[in-house]
């Protein structure tokens, strides 16, 4: 006789009749079996069964309030591998779960394409926002994306091409153990309108992800040509990208982003668990911004608006950059600095010593905040008489939250 737990049991591509028969017994043997309906409909008629879907929430209310009772736990390939399984770690005590891995679909992909995983780096858009894919392939030469019928192979190729990935390969194995299954290749740009039913494993090849390198030199950017001169210099970004204190989970609020100088090299730094948004009010700025982000292949996500009433949807900050502020600096940094992270930094860049004077008033006591003085120049060596060409003088402002008292 099994004993009373929660079993959660891996069904292979192939279905419940490649389960190894023992556990077949204690799946025919629960009082309840939970999964999600493609699963469910594998098994025979009279099952007591609870549908898994999103959120969580009812099925692991329904675990708990069962307790004593013989569940299993249906979950496709491994459990583990994007699956059920974390959810439950986190709600019912390890001790009364049994987990029964199978061949995960993404093992079973890398085996019909006869490609290598060890290298790869692995995410779900399952339930998921696709926009993080975009992160993923700009920094990984070979990425595996587990879509869902929302964000299936056709979204992810749409919005690939548009963030100028139009060139890299994806490889798709849908319906991976199934009489419909299928696996084809081709570019984003090609595969915009593929057709599968969203269940599939999607491995994307990129030859350029990860090439891209912290410190761009500024004549590699798109400018205005009315204002070619209005964008943070090189030397500035460096510096204030170093005072945001930036880690790879950072989110990064780039306000008055401009044409994206601070928003691209920013990237650079933070990972794919963080992200990059840059908020720009003018729509000339805002497209040369888009242009820049796609031609250099940056995960940043471009937001046409005005802050602070364009900063609402945005997750908070971790950091927050201002480069510029539409006349509403004073409505920025109290709002920007309600949503930051303790511990987070707000850097903002200056020009004028007489906007210096405004900033006591401006920063609520528990933000701790530091001016430093910014003069650099470049050299041309090509000259007859080299000599030392000023920049404009530049004041960052960096300010730390503190707890509120």
């Amino acid at each position: 006789m099994v004993a009373a737990g929660i079993y959660v049991i891996g069904v292979p591509p192939e279905g419940l009749k490649a389960v190894e028969q023992s556990w077949r017994r204690v799946i025919q043997s629960a009082d309840w079996v939970y999964g999600g309906r493609r699963l469910l409909n594998m098994l025979p008629s009279g099952s007591q069964t609870l549908e898994i879907s999103s959120p969580l929430t009812p099925v692991l209310d329904h675990l708990r309030v069962h307790e004593g009772t013989l569940r299993v736990v249906l979950a496709t390939g491994d459990p583990n591998f994007f699956g059920v399984a974390e959810a439950i770690y986190r709600n019912i005590p390890a001790s009364l779960v049994t987990v029964v891995p199978a061949l995960s679909s993404m093992q079973a992909a890398f085996a019909r394409l006869k490609m290598s995983w060890h290298d790869a780096y692995f995410g779900s858009v399952h339930g998921r926002p696709l926009e993080q894919a975009i992160s993923w392939v700009a920094r990984y030469n070979k990425v595996v994306i587990l879509t869902d019928p929302h964000h299936n192979t056709a979204a992810l190729a749409k919005d690939l091409t548009a963030r100028g990935f139009g060139e890299v390969t994806l490889y798709v194995c849908a319906n991976l153990g199934m009489d419909s299954e299928k696996v084809f290749s081709g570019t984003a740009m090609a595969l915009q309108g593929a057709d599968d039913d969203g269940f599939s494993v999607v491995v994307v090849c990129n030859p350029h992800g990860g090439q891209a390198v912290y410190g761009m030199d500024d004549d590699r950017l798109l400018r205005p040509e009315e204002q070619p001169g209005m964008m943070t210099k090189k030397a500035v970004r460096a510096v204030s990208i170093a005072q945001l204190g930036l880690s790879p989970r950072s989110i990064l609020w780039d306000i008055g982003a401009g044409t994206g100088a601070v928003s691209i090299d920013a990237s650079r730094v933070i990972g794919p668990q963080g992200a990059v948004y840059a908020v720009e009010a003018n729509p000339q700025d805002y497209e040369i911004l888009c242009q820049n982000i796609q031609t250099h292949q940056a995960p940043v996500y471009p937001i046409l608006g005005r802050a602070p009433q364009g900063l609402e949807s945005l997750p908070d900050p971790d950091a927050v950059f201002i480069g510029g502020s539409g006349g509403q600096l004073a409505e920025i940094i109290d709002s920007a600095g309600e949503r930051l992270h303790v511990g987070g930094r707000m850097v903002l860049t200056l020009v004028r010593f007489d906007h210096l004077t405004q900033l006591s008033h401006l920063f609520p006591r528990h933000f701790h905040w530091t001016v430093q003085w910014l003069s650099s120049a470049l050299m041309n060596p090509e000259r007859q008489v080299p000599r030392f060409v000023p920049e404009n003088p530049v004041f960052v402002v960096t300010a730390e939250k503190g707890v509120k008292q």
